[in-house]
């Protein structure tokens, strides 16, 4: 019984003596990492500050009609066209103002390691890099490969709960080390859970001493305190800091929904 109560009373940690919720942890002051060309986004600028966005939870699993991302003053950031979605799980993120795509998010069945769970691409309809070949096509129209995401089937060092690798293509191979290594922290239940996003050069360096990383992200139900609404509701969202690409962070919340929905 005892043992039964210290489970219960004791809040789980992600993480090898960590102290406490990674996601109570403030951002780093800057979302670069030694993989990150200033140059390229997906559409929208880089991050000039904070930025918050709220999303739709279990994104992969609603089929209703269009949703807007939107920021706290309302605005549409991105739509997601939820009629897009066929047996290859693909959904596609479109312009608010002109419904112009911007990219689309698609189930991988062949991961790029034995460690490799489950995978799903990010693909764009301009070439990311000079001289880059589509290699697929989406509705005819030629698409390039922009980053992968894996779930691990093994956490790096002794972190717990489901990790997620976020690599970049460079002219379609897949880049090392990853941009972006996510955890999902779980304490007691699971609507309480965050993904926490860290530089991924420094979690492979500190062979995931996540204490000693920084994080560029979060996403998950945050409270009312989060955002700046009249109604007193919680919201499921995400939180970024400056200077990252705030299209490919959405691709990252929404595929690592995507895999603990499945």
């Amino acid at each position: 019984c005892w043992l039964w109560c210290l489970f219960f009373f004791v809040p789980f940690r992600m993480g090898c003596c960590a102290p406490g919720r990674h996601s109570d942890r403030a951002l780093a002051p800057d979302g670069a990492t030694s993989l990150t060309n200033d140059q390229k986004v997906i559409h929208h600028p880089r991050t000039t500050s904070v930025t918050k966005l709220e999303l739709k939870e279990k994104f992969w699993s609603w089929s209703g009609d269009d949703y807007q991302v939107k920021d706290p003053t309302g605005k549409a950031y991105v739509k997601v066209n939820g009629k897009v979605m066929n047996i290859r799980d693909k959904m596609v993120l479109l312009d608010p103002d002109t419904g112009a795509k911007i990219c689309f998010i698609q189930q991988h069945f062949l991961g790029n390691s034995m460690n490799d769970k489950r995978s799903f691409q990010i693909f764009t309809y301009t070439p990311k890099d000079v001289g880059q070949e589509s290699t697929e096509q989406e509705d005819g129209v030629p698409v390039y490969k922009y980053g992968v995401v894996h779930e691990k089937a093994w956490a790096v060092g002794n972190n717990f709960g489901d990790q997620y690798n976020l690599y970049l293509y460079l002219n379609n191979e897949q880049t090392e080390p990853p941009l972006f290594v996510a955890f999902r922290e779980t304490w007691r239940w699971s609507w309480d859970s965050k993904v926490n996003v860290f530089k991924g050069d420094q979690v492979m360096k500190t062979d995931g001493k996540l204490d000693q990383c920084e994080m560029v992200s979060k996403f998950g139900m945050f409270d009312k305190t989060w955002w700046e609404n009249t109604d007193g509701n919680n919201r499921y969202g995400i939180e970024m800091t400056k200077n990252v690409d705030p299209v490919l962070q959405v691709c990252l919340a929404v595929i690592c929904d995507a895999m603990q929905d499945k």
